[in-house]
């Protein structure tokens, strides 16, 4: 509670699928803190007006039968805003999340809070850098950590991730001494959502409309891209996520290349294809199997 004076909200959300752009939220859950002793819970379903395929709902448990009765976003998204209050939010691989509630955010016409968000995968990376201890875990999914950590989790399930992200803070900064407390904060910190303030951050340009089956699928595709050491060369990827962000619409995909992670705004993607070798493309991933720093592609 010295590092949030107004207290802390963590928040979960479960999805369509991983881009913010083109899915939606289903499913909203939200444990707030503060230091005068309030607490809370916030949690409700969301009809996404879309069928869910039974690949999504073999994830979260959740299916379009569940959802067909539920609100649609625009009073969940309020009602969460309000719970908010001025607290900070904190969640695992938090960008997913806040981009999921700019988008819809934007999409309903609902004023986003005032706040920033925090990232309790880079409070785990940034404790490790910071102390350097003894034993790490073996990497820094929510499931890894709150094994590591001693706290019980049923994953993919909204209440019980974002209690996990919260715990597992705790016992993070508990372990943590007072005078490196402020720089792991820092490490934490996401984004704001003050930092959206153009609609072109929530529009995909329609020439990327038929990469959306590419990107539910995480098939490999070729981009050519604007800058960088390549210059405008073919490069392999295997996209992730198409996300909002205050510079622009970006792609989030893995280098095939190079084996890493990257954004690439899709303003400076001047072509793409899809590419022959399927052969090069490894697992398909969740949101909680990668770590977003937004390094943006070379």
């Amino acid at each position: 509670m010295r590092l949030f004076p107004h207290g802390i909200v963590a928040v979960d959300l479960e999805t369509t699928g991983l881009s913010a752009l083109v899915d939606r939220i289903i499913e909203i859950a939200a444990v707030k803190i503060t230091p005068d002793g309030e607490e809370g819970i916030f949690h409700q379903l969301v009809n996404p007006m879309v069928e869910l395929t039974p690949e999504n709902s073999a994830i979260h448990g959740l299916t379009t039968d569940d959802l067909k009765d539920a609100l649609t976003l625009k009073r969940p998204l309020r009602a969460l805003y309000g719970f908010i209050g001025r607290c900070p939010i904190l969640a695992h691989n938090a960008l997913f999340d806040v981009a999921f509630l700019v988008k819809g955010s934007h999409d309903f016409m609902v004023d986003l809070p005032p706040t920033r968000a925090y990232d309790s995968c880079r409070f785990a990376r940034g404790h490790t850098k910071v102390l350097a201890p003894a034993n790490v875990p073996a990497n820094y999914r929510l499931g890894t950590l709150a094994a590591f950590h001693g706290v019980a989790l049923h994953h993919h399930v909204a209440l019980e991730d974002a209690f996990a992200s919260l715990k597992i803070t705790a016992a993070l900064l508990a372990q943590t001494p007072d005078d490196k407390l402020n720089d792991l904060r820092d490490r934490a910190f996401t984004i704001s959502f003050t930092q959206f303030t153009r609609d072109a951050a929530f529009i995909m340009p329609a020439k990327f409309e038929p990469m959306r089956p590419l990107i539910r699928a995480q098939s490999p595709i070729e981009i050519q891209y604007t800058g960088g050491t390549q210059g405008g060369e073919w490069r392999p990827v295997r996209p992730i996520a198409l996300l909002p962000m205050p510079k622009g619409p970006v792609l989030y995909a893995e280098c095939l290349a190079e084996n890493t992670n990257k954004s690439f705004v899709l303003r400076r993607i001047q072509a793409f294809r899809p590419r022959a070798e399927a052969s090069l493309l490894t697992q398909p991933v969740g949101a909680d199997h990668v770590e977003l720093d937004f390094v943006e592609g070379e």
